[in-house]
């Protein structure tokens, strides 16, 4: 055991087992599987011994040791695509997070450069600054939005033709979804994007701004990729209502068929519901900071600022 050859030794024969005064040496602690095997062998012999000493013949004993296990009937059939559609969803979420991330990056950094060059005070004389925000946000979540059009049409057209990969039946309505939740994760995070921009001058305080931003779109890949494995979880299930996380999870359990109807209808009147109310209230704070420049603007001067 010190050499690594062997894991465990038994110390005691067959009476010793059977007796209960056998002892399973191990270096340190018994591997669990190990320990669990003995353990069950040991149990064995105790019972063999107690039936022998009851009178129970040995082809009674033999028969009651042989017995078959329990058959187990899944009452749904195991779908035969589960494979398929988990990389497409992969591929699906792994796109969101990339498209999510990189365009509210635009987003932010677009709100900064028309901060240091004074552009924005010129287009403020001209709209509101709750308008430029919001086109801002349209114009390259529309970039973004064709972006992805033009990526997802041309993987799986290209797959569909070279046959390099065998894609399940549903790859374009899995792509239309994806397409669908890009839009409603976008309005909700280039919102907050906007103003973690508006609330610094420089480049180099960008990045410190949007660590909150970034590590809620992280946590919910992360969610959403352990979703592939087990959609039906409780984490996946909260996570796919959620609106700092539906955007991602939500894609994955229904392109695995996981979803039920009243969970979509509950996640898309959140989403949509939450992103209608952080936008005024973005705007607000955005209108707030988006002309002082300097230090960083603290959240409750922006507000107040915009009163």
């Amino acid at each position: 055991m010190r050499d690594g050859r062997v894991d465990a030794v038994l110390k005691g024969g067959l009476d010793e087992v059977r007796g209960g005064t056998a002892t399973l040496r191990v270096l340190r602690g018994p591997p669990e599987l190990l320990d669990q095997l003995v353990q069950g062998a040991a149990i064995g012999l105790r019972i063999d011994a107690a039936l022998s000493k009851a009178g129970v013949s040995d082809a009674t004993v033999q028969q009651l040791k042989d017995q078959h296990p329990i058959d187990s009937s899944p009452i749904l059939a195991p779908d035969p695509d589960r494979d398929s559609k988990a990389a497409v969803a992969f591929v699906a979420v792994l796109l969101l997070y990339g498209q999510l991330f990189g365009y509210g990056i635009w987003v932010a950094s677009g709100v900064i450069e028309e901060k240091s060059s004074r552009v924005v005070e010129v287009l403020l004389s001209a709209i509101r600054a709750r308008q430029l925000m919001a086109g801002k946000i349209a114009g390259i979540g529309v970039l973004g939005l064709l972006q992805l059009i033009f990526i997802a049409t041309f993987a799986i057209t290209l797959a569909s033709v070279t046959g390099a990969i065998d894609l399940p039946a549903r790859s374009f309505s899995a792509a239309a979804l994806t397409i669908g939740w890009f839009v409603l994760g976008f309005a909700f995070y280039a919102a907050m994007f906007a103003v973690a921009g508006a609330l610094v001058s420089r480049m180099e305080e960008l990045q410190n701004a949007i660590v909150p931003i970034n590590l809620l779109i992280f946590a919910s890949f992360l969610i959403s990729v352990g979703a592939l494995q087990d959609p039906d979880s409780t984490i996946a299930r909260v996570a796919s209502l959620l609106p700092i996380s539906s955007a991602l999870a939500m894609p994955v359990r229904m392109v695995l068929g996981s979803a039920t109807a009243w969970e979509i209808v509950a996640s898309l009147a959140l989403v949509v519901g939450s992103t209608a109310l952080l936008i005024p209230l973005a705007g607000r704070v955005y209108a707030g900071a988006v002309l002082r420049t300097g230090a960083r603007v603290k959240l409750r001067d922006a507000w107040r600022a915009a009163a």
